[in-house]
């Protein structure tokens, strides 16, 4: 009886380890999120700030910003003809701006594309990364989109803390990914740093946001909380 109730009791831990850690991920995840970090940022004001969004699929969250700006030209960094059928820029569109997992990134353009080998792989940490980049008109500011009005100087952070997670080659130029492509407007860059269970694409975008000064959440590995911490400090 007393071997018996060894393997018993060693699969009824493995079973509540299971079962625990992904719990307390998330509680974890709930509790920071609703901590503030920069509580007393407010928007730029007098004519003076950059808009920006910050937006979201649903899933992944990342920034539009705008293409030419005294701080940064996106084109140089991102050239236009990398897109499979680029189009002449408008003076109102933006860079639309994520980072992910590169293998998630490349392969799997809907959910449906997911494979649980793919998650499995992506949150392991031993994956590159890539940055996801198009141009396009500007979001409809609701759910999915929020207005940011930064001063010049936090959006000089922001700017910063994109180009530093882009790897270049040796004369300074995005390393671009060509034959992969979601529509015919955008484009795939190599990336710095690892994705992970910890630093997920939204918790890219809630550094990048903390970066520059930005209310955002303390930890935020899902976007929901980004948004929430942004709800009376937009104009």
């Amino acid at each position: 009886m007393t071997r018996l109730r060894r393997p018993i009791r060693a699969l009824l831990w493995v079973v509540t380890v299971v079962v625990a850690l992904p719990v307390l991920y998330l509680v974890a995840a709930f509790v920071f999120g609703l901590v503030p970090v920069n509580r007393q940022w407010q928007p730029a004001s007098g004519g003076e700030g950059v808009t920006v969004w910050l937006t979201t699929n649903g899933v992944h969250a990342g920034f539009a910003l705008p293409v030419q700006d005294a701080a940064m030209d996106w084109t140089a960094l991102f050239p236009l003809e990398h897109a499979r059928s680029p189009r002449p820029l408008r003076p109102t569109d933006v860079v639309y701006l994520g980072w992910g997992d590169r293998t998630f990134l490349l392969n799997v353009p809907t959910w449906s594309d997911l494979k649980a080998s793919t998650a499995v792989y992506a949150l392991s940490g031993l994956d590159g990364t890539a940055m996801h980049v198009a141009y396009g008109a500007p979001p409809m500011e609701g759910p999915q989109a929020r207005r940011l009005v930064l001063t010049r100087e936090a959006y000089q952070r922001l700017v910063a803390y994109i180009r530093a997670s882009t790897a270049v080659d040796d004369h300074g130029h995005a390393r671009w990914i060509p034959g992969h492509a979601y529509s015919d407007d955008d484009a795939f860059y190599e990336g710095t740093g690892h994705y992970s269970l910890f630093i997920t694409c939204n918790q890219w975008t809630r550094n990048a946001l903390s970066a520059s000064g930005v209310r955002t959440a303390a930890w935020s590995p899902f976007d929901k909380p980004l948004f929430y911490q942004l709800p009376n400090t937009v104009l």
